[in-house]
């Protein structure tokens, strides 16, 4: 009856606690600091020395979740990319009194870490693993760092098969500091620290996810010839050459571009930068699965790192790529390796033998009804909040009148996705929702696109796709005959980041969809993160309550509990439900046709 601790000293950082091979409990410390990726910086000296702070609320979090006090703990395993002294940092500060409980993982640790966490989690005896992220482990007594790992998982057995490794002068880079390096061109950073501070000294975090958001806008520029070498299994370009690249194109064709300016993204040049790194990425990544599965001879693949987080690449290799199944864990970049860690130290560690599929991300705490009826007592809230007990078809029917609904549900989820536990829902089929949405409640970039929650069983009929994608990683197309029926959540390329919701794993978030089906004849709704534009998604009751009465969220769906605004009438110009859809375009077609 062991439990094993897993801890990420990377950004996001993470805690997870294993207990005889099962996953019971993870959370990243932005959700209870509420810092935007928590990397846990300190400054020291004069010569502003930065060192990591363990995420001591995540690690309490987590021994409170499984009622057990931190000597209980049978292992402790960490994790950092690059030279950190992580264990160090972990047998000094973390208050366990048996110190030999803590250990690592052999050195390059970062790829393994990452490795656990998908095979460990996947459905598969034997696969192939690829991971791929921004920065490894360095390697002791030398500059070189790790690129990208090419692994086997046989059993409860991980082992490397091949690997490539980039100098820290960056006279060579990892596939994410190329995807960086495009992204903090177009200003795509969520600002932090000092001006200097950061990859490329962007003063910040990178904002990828927006880079593969503006992509589609983008026209394909192969006159802009190829900037990537494919070698093998190596990928090459050096920070020398990005940036000659870039100067050469600027100088062609970015008249009038300037990255700092308001909507700077909307510039013909910005969006075909965008395009052009989002179409090298995936060429890239397609042939690192082919040198993986070569390498390798297996059928199964497992993805993780950074990279992985890019789902519109996710979906290219499983379409396109040599590999019969692909598996990608919720968590896949690093705040997952907590996970990996907890995993590592309990099948390799401890010789544990019992391995649990991941199946759904909501690996964080449930909270108690005695929370969500204190949170609604909050004194700052008199006089502006009102609360009632409601079911899910009652949702269903407010957001099938347009209305944007804070949706709080059991357990919180693991990873940078929401997932249908602390979500933001909306009506799929208007055609204003998704302008509503990023302009006034999440307060983001008009293009950016928003993701489907479809019926497990219903996903054929609506998408190209069949089989599962529970933790919203790939991108498929919507069918052609569906597009105008839920033109909110359809990218301008056609497709749509896709959850599959399964009634075994999410009940209550199954049934909602499912009176909104019975309702409208979509199985489907808009789901995007319960956040506002910079801020962690939220996870205490509390929190979803100070989000939804600061934002105009209509109403609140608290765990049983349906919250509304004393004010609740008074709708702002635009809003969805002031304009109704036409019975015609909004009725479902009288039959299937197939999709592209």
């Amino acid at each position: 009856m062991a439990y094993t601790m897993g801890i990420n000293l990377s950004h996001d950082r993470s805690v997870a606690l294993v207990h005889d091979g099962e996953v019971i409990v993870a959370i990243e410390e932005e959700r209870l600091d509420r810092i935007k990726h928590s990397e846990g910086f300190l400054v020291q000296g004069h010569f502003e020395r930065l060192t990591k702070t363990l995420p001591m609320k995540a690690v309490t979090y987590c021994l409170d979740v499984a009622g057990i006090g931190i000597d209980d703990l049978d292992l402790v395993v960490g994790n950092r990319p690059l030279g950190d002294g992580g264990i160090r940092r972990i047998l000094r500060e973390l208050p366990i009194r048996d110190k030999t409980k803590v250990r690592e993982f052999p050195v390059p640790s970062h790829h393994l870490a990452h490795a656990a966490t998908t095979y460990y989690s996947s459905p598969f005896d034997d696969a192939a693993i690829l991971v791929v992220d921004q920065a490894g482990s360095r390697f002791p007594g030398s500059s070189l760092i790790e690129k990208h790992t090419v692994l086997t998982g046989t059993g409860l057995d991980i082992r490397s098969v091949a690997a490539t490794t980039y100098p820290a002068d960056y006279s060579d880079l990892s596939l994410g500091l190329f995807y960086d390096f495009f992204t903090t061109k177009l200003n795509f950073v969520t600002r932090f620290g000092t001006p200097g501070f950061g990859v490329f000294g962007c003063g910040g975090y990178p904002e990828a996810g927006k880079t593969m958001g503006l992509a589609p806008y983008g026209r394909p520029r192969p006159d802009w010839g190829e900037w990537l070498r494919l070698d093998g299994l190596d990928v090459r370009v050096s920070q020398e050459e990005l940036q000659d690249i870039w100067k050469s194109l600027y100088a062609a064709e970015g008249a009038g571009y300037e990255p700092r300016v308001p909507r700077s993204w909307d510039h013909p040049f910005a969006r075909d930068i965008a395009r052009k790194a989002q179409d090298e990425l995936e060429r890239a990544m397609l042939h690192l699965a082919d040198q993986a599965c070569q390498l390798t001879g297996q059928r199964n693949l497992c993805l993780a790192g950074g990279i992985t987080l890019n789902s519109v690449t996710n979906q290219r290799i499983r379409a396109e790529g040599p590999f019969a199944q692909v598996f990608i864990p919720g968590p896949a970049g690093d705040s997952g390796n907590a996970v990996g860690a907890a995993l590592y130290g309990w099948h390799t560690l401890l010789n544990g033998t019992r391995r649990t599929r991941m199946r759904s991300a909501a690996l964080g705490r449930a909270y108690p009804e005695a929370d969500v009826t204190e949170a609604l007592r909050h004194p700052g809230f008199d006089g502006q909040l009102t609360a009632r007990r409601a079911g899910t078809r009652e949702v269903a029917e407010l957001l099938s009148q347009h209305y944007v609904v804070g949706w709080f549900s059991g357990r919180s989820e693991m990873g940078p996705r929401a997932l249908g536990h602390r979500s933001i829902l909306a009506d799929p089929r208007h055609p204003g929702v998704r302008d509503y949405l990023n302009e006034e409640v999440k307060h983001r970039e008009p293009f950016r696109p928003y993701a489907p929650s479809v019926l497990a069983e219903r996903v054929s009929e609506w998408f190209s796709f069949t089989g599962e994608s529970p933790f919203m990683l790939l991108v498929p197309h919507v069918r052609e005959d569906r597009r105008d029926q839920v033109s909110a959540i359809t990218h301008v390329d056609g497709t749509a980041r896709v959850q599959t919701v399964d009634a075994g794993t999410d009940p209550v978030y199954h049934e909602l969809i499912s009176h909104f089906y019975d309702i409208t004849g979509v199985p489907l709704v808009l789901n995007t993160s319960f956040n506002d534009n910079g801020e962690p998604i939220v996870e205490t009751p509390l929190h979803a309550l100070c989000t939804f009465s600061r934002t105009r969220i209509d109403y609140l769906y608290l765990d049983g509990w349906l919250v509304s605004k004393v004010d609740a009438t008074a709708l702002p110009p635009g809003h969805p439900h002031l304009t109704p859809l036409d019975p015609a375009a909004a009725a479902p077609p009288s039959s299937v046709s197939q999709g592209r």
